[in-house]
C-alpha cells in the first residue's frame, strides 16, 4: 500500500471574497417553534481543507478502494471559524476515478452533524456538486435529519449548506 501526503492547505480564498458566505443559522418555519417542537435550521459555510492524505492500493493501475482523507475549517461571517470537518473517500470505480463513497463529520461547536453518501466526479468545472444525507448528530443535532450540499469548487474549498429538521 502506498500512502501520499498533500501538504496542508492554505486559507487563499479569504482575499477572493468567498469567506463572505454567511455561516446562517435561521428557523425555516414561520414564527419561533414552541420548545421540543421540531424545527428546521439552514447553515452555509465555506469548507477549506486543512490537511489532506490518499491512500493508493493496490494494484496501482486501479482506483477502485483508493482513499482521500481529510480534515477542514468550517468558515462563517467575516473570516470567522465557525467548525470543523473530516472526511473519508473511497473510490468505487477502477478506472478513472469518477465515483467516489463519501462520509463527513462537521463538528459546528454545540454539536456534531455526520453524512454520507456518494459523488461523481468531475474533471471540469466545479469537483462535484452533491446533495448528502444527514445520518445523525450530536449535542445540539441529537436528533438531526435532512440534507447537506455540498459543491466542491476545488480540491481545498467547498461551499456547504445544511437542511437540518431537528
Amino acid at each position: 500500500m502506498r500512502k501520499r501526503t498533500l501538504p496542508a492547505l492554505g486559507v487563499a480564498a479569504a482575499t477572493a471574497g468567498v469567506v463572505g458566505a454567511a455561516l446562517a443559522i435561521s428557523p425555516s418555519t414561520a414564527g419561533a417553534a414552541p420548545s421540543g417542537a421540531p424545527h428546521s435550521l439552514s447553515l452555509e459555510v465555506v469548507e477549506k481543507g486543512t490537511a489532506i492524505n490518499m491512500v493508493d492500493v493496490a494494484p496501482a493501475d486501479s482506483a477502485l478502494g483508493d482513499q482521500l482523507i481529510g480534515t477542514g475549517d468550517l468558515i462563517g461571517p467575516g473570516g470567522r471559524k465557525v467548525g470543523t470537518s473530516s472526511f473519508q473517500g473511497i473510490s468505487t470505480d477502477a478506472k478513472p476515478r469518477t465515483a467516489e463513497l463519501l462520509t463527513f463529520v462537521y463538528d459546528l461547536g454545540d454539536g456534531r452533524i455526520t453524512t454520507s453518501g456518494t459523488a461523481k466526479l468531475s474533471a471540469t468545472g466545479p469537483v462535484f456538486d452533491e446533495q448528502f444525507a444527514i445520518t445523525g448528530g450530536t449535542g445540539k443535532y441529537k436528533n438531526a435529519r435532512g440534507q447537506v450540499r455540498v459543491l466542491q469548487e476545488t480540491v481545498e474549498q467547498a461551499k456547504v449548506t445544511f437542511d437540518i429538521q431537528l
